[in-house]
């Protein structure tokens, strides 16, 4: 909202140097940018202000630059003694005001919203900097086209929900929100947006774990099994521990397992051969026969995020691969090998593949601590 005169009342940032908890942000080189070339501006950031902001980014860095510009002047014009730094007895100086203490939370929440933006926007910036290789991303889950365009309801909504945001994995998460929503319109629904604004930083920990751990982009191995014993009463085993299943399905990410549904899902081998889609690359196992997985789904927006910020190695691919051997399911399973996708297309359309490593039941693997992180 802006006042008679067009400005943003209260709203106080000092364009050219944004303290924030985690990151230092010199943002001196997008005001000197803005009067001389984009070249010198750190431009995605400099754009995502742009959208976030908008004409009051603009307005600011200008009267910065004439600040700067008006500064300059005046100490060249005293170095060659054309002005004098003090007026002598005819000097004043205006009364300093001062806030009640009602203007002073205003403006203490207004500057922690424009850094808490700006910080989510350096996230998002360094996101689109650094994109993942087209190989990481599936054939349904690639960028659209040029003919999607980026909803302003969309920005609008994202800018209210991520003033809050300070925290840096939070701010991570929506940074990653807007920088796909950039990349690929639509990919994040207004639905979810909605969903995002309770999650808290554990919450958001215990799902990048959980998605560690999901196959096909719909469905993680179920880390609980229930089964039935002999007298009817229904049994529960753990094969890995995850934490906050509950909550996140209260948030409506996940279902999460219950003995009341036993969820499983029947694979069916093609010519004696299983694959299996884990992000950047694919399972492929051996198996005269179907397989019923044991497994719980993901909702909705529990899809939308998990494609969105999980980050998938080849360790983490080995790890999975040798934790689903070790399951009754596969028990006449002797080995798993993992290809990864090159990002290019076979002459039949399909996603080709490059063998990367095979793990059978003797494999031993290193330390999770050897794994640098994501």
């Amino acid at each position: 909202m802006t006042d008679k005169n067009g400005k943003h009342p209260g709203i106080q940032l000092d364009i050219n140097a944004v303290k924030l908890a985690d990151i230092t942000g010199d943002l001196t080189p997008i005001a000197e940018g803005a009067g001389k070339t984009l070249g010198a501006v750190p431009t995605l950031l400099h754009r995502l202000c742009l959208l976030i902001f908008g004409d009051w980014y603009t307005d600011r860095i200008c009267r910065d630059m004439k600040k700067r510009a008006q500064a300059e002047h005046d100490c060249e014009a005293i170095r060659q003694g054309a002005l004098t730094l003090f007026s002598g007895q005819n000097a004043t100086e205006a009364p300093p005001s001062i806030a009640t203490p009602a203007q002073a939370a205003r403006r203490h929440l207004e500057e922690t919203g424009t850094q808490n933006l700006i910080a989510c926007a350096a996230e998002a910036a360094r996101i689109l900097e650094n994109p993942p290789p087209p190989a990481s991303l599936s054939d349904e889950n690639a960028p659209s086209s040029q003919t999607s365009r980026l909803s302003e309801t969309f920005v609008n909504r994202w800018k209210n929900e991520a003033q809050f945001v300070s925290e840096h994995q939070l701010r991570h998460l929506w940074g990653a929100i807007l920088a796909r929503e950039i990349t690929a319109p639509g990919s994040v629904s207004l639905k979810t947006l909605e969903r995002l604004k309770v999650v808290s930083r554990e919450d958001a920990e215990a799902f990048t774990v959980l998605c560690d751990y999901v196959l096909d982009n719909d469905c993680y191995l179920a880390p609980t099994v229930f089964a039935r014993s002999p007298d009817s009463r229904i049994q529960s085993r753990t094969r890995y521990p995850l934490k906050r299943l509950d909550v996140l399905d209260d948030l409506g990410f996940i279902h999460a397992p219950s003995a009341i549904a036993l969820n499983e899902r029947r694979i069916v081998p093609e010519n004696g051969t299983i694959w299996l889609d884990y992000g950047p690359f694919t399972f492929c196992l051996k198996s005269g026969k179907d397989i019923l997985l044991s497994m719980n789904l993901l909702k909705p927006a529990g899809k939308e995020i998990c494609r969105i910020i999980r980050q998938i190695s080849l360790k983490k691919a080995e790890r999975l691969a040798h934790l689903m051997l070790a399951c009754d399911e596969f028990r006449e399973t002797h080995a798993i090998a993992i290809y990864g996708k090159t990002g290019k297309k076979q002459p039949d359309g399909l996603q080709e593949l490059a063998l990367k490593t095979v793990i059978d039941r003797e494999t031993v693997l290193s330390p999770a601590g050897d794994e640098p992180p994501a």
